[in-house]
């Protein structure tokens, strides 16, 4: 999971879709943006939200500091295998992580502002119980290819209006703080594992009437092949 990236995109995932009416257009879809880009910025319209990452912090209150945790694929003694046992597969749990984000609404209508008021919050931010999935995709695995995804707290940290004037106009604008959970990998994970460097390819043959349904054939030759797979 790319750490921040992939909250980033679920936030702004979740807040897609929001519209107003008037009666100049009854459907006017509300802009989705990160905070500040200059590129974005240039395109906004109004009405738009916007998403800021505020602060990050640990999650104190998820820490687990000792012991570690297994992969699941070797809870299954089937699938150990060569020496190594289910203690050999041991890792660090990783670091609680709290992301805070402001989510705000701008717009020029008080009608707007409070169709966006009525859409967002208890809705797309709920006040309580409020979960959020994190996705990632990789195009290079295939298109749309979901690698990961998780579900994760959503927390309302609170709500307040900031309706002012700017240059001359009126600004209906709504802030949400809301805080999303994650996790980073300990720092001393990267020190357990050794980046493959080549892989071993073994090639037998065996007497072309002994039939593969047979059994395990009785080779009479064979050789191995190593295979670069990249610089470490």
């Amino acid at each position: 999971m790319t750490f921040i990236i992939a909250e980033d995109e679920a936030l702004k995932a979740r807040l897609q879709g929001v519209t107003v009416e008037d009666d100049k257009n009854p459907y006017r879809p509300v802009g989705v943006w990160y905070g500040q880009p200059d590129i974005e910025v240039r395109a906004q319209s109004f009405p738009f939200l916007t998403i800021d990452l505020v602060d990050v912090s640990e999650a104190t209150e998820r820490v687990m500091n000792a012991g570690g945790v297994h992969p699941w694929y070797y809870n299954d003694p089937e699938m150990q295998v060569g020496p190594y046992t289910y203690d050999d597969w041991t890792v660090p749990y990783p670091i609680p992580i709290n992301l805070d984000y402001q989510i705000t609404s701008f717009s020029r209508q008080p009608r707007h502002d409070r169709q966006i008021l009525a859409q967002v919050l208890g809705n797309r931010l709920p006040f309580r119980f409020g979960s959020l999935p994190v996705e990632e995709r990789r195009t290079e695995v295939g298109p749309d290819t979901t690698i990961d995804m998780t579900i994760r707290r959503l927390d309302m940290l609170g709500v307040a209006k900031r309706d002012t004037i700017e240059s001359g106009k009126r600004m209906f604008m709504n802030i949400w703080t809301v805080r999303v959970s994650s996790e980073l990998p300990h720092p001393f994970l990267a020190k357990l594992h050794t980046r493959v460097r080549t892989v071993g390819v073994g090639i037998g043959v065996f007497p072309p009437d002994q039939a593969v349904t047979d059994g395990p054939p009785s080779f009479k030759e064979s050789f191995t092949i190593s295979v670069p797979v990249g610089t470490p």
